[in-house]
């Protein structure tokens, strides 16, 4: 199954979370992360941020690449670190970063005014309706004519395999 698509903000601002085990070992990662974070964001602008042991959430405007291409050096840059320092290897981030998009100042400034705690801004829009009954039977169906259409298949192969010579089988 397919993820679901960034949502993405008119305004270009984001509420941005980043998970993983640990993140932070010492009071020197911290600092770290910061100045990669200051220089990273030299396109976008960071309105505010929080660390934990194993959470960072931002409140960003994202630069001219999109919020995807802004937060990928930061995070890159800060694993390389990170599993340099402290002799290790493999990914440092759990998933790929959660992020909302902030189309108002009103949101911007909750979210900042919330940061510390785990609460995010209200969404104003209406959510998507869950997939009615009748989707789920159609798509049981469908799944039907693709087992009815296997053994079509097997035999269009066993056709291709008759009339090939045997030094290309």
């Amino acid at each position: 199954m397919a993820r679901e698509a960034r949502k993405i903000s008119k305004s270009g601002n984001y509420y941005v979370v980043l998970r993983g085990e640990e993140l932070f070992i010492t009071g020197e990662d911290k600092k770290q992360f910061a100045k990669i974070l200051e220089k990273n964001f030299a396109t976008g602008i960071v309105h505010d941020y929080y660390i934990s042991k194993n959470e960072i959430r931002l409140v960003v405007k994202e630069g001219n690449k999109g919020i995807s291409m802004t937060m990928k050096p930061l995070t890159t840059s800060y694993a390389r670190y990170f599993n340099r320092v402290h002799d290790r290897e493999g990914k440092l981030f759990r998933g790929r970063f959660l992020s909302e998009p902030l189309e108002t100042e009103e949101e911007i400034e909750e979210c900042i005014k919330n940061l510390k705690s785990k609460k995010t801004v209200r969404r104003t829009a209406p959510r998507k309706e869950p997939k009615s009954a009748e989707n789920k039977t159609e798509k049981k169906t469908d799944s039907k004519k693709e087992e009815i259409s296997k053994p079509k298949i097997e035999e269009a192969k066993r056709e291709v395999k008759k009339n090939l010579p045997t030094w290309l089988l």
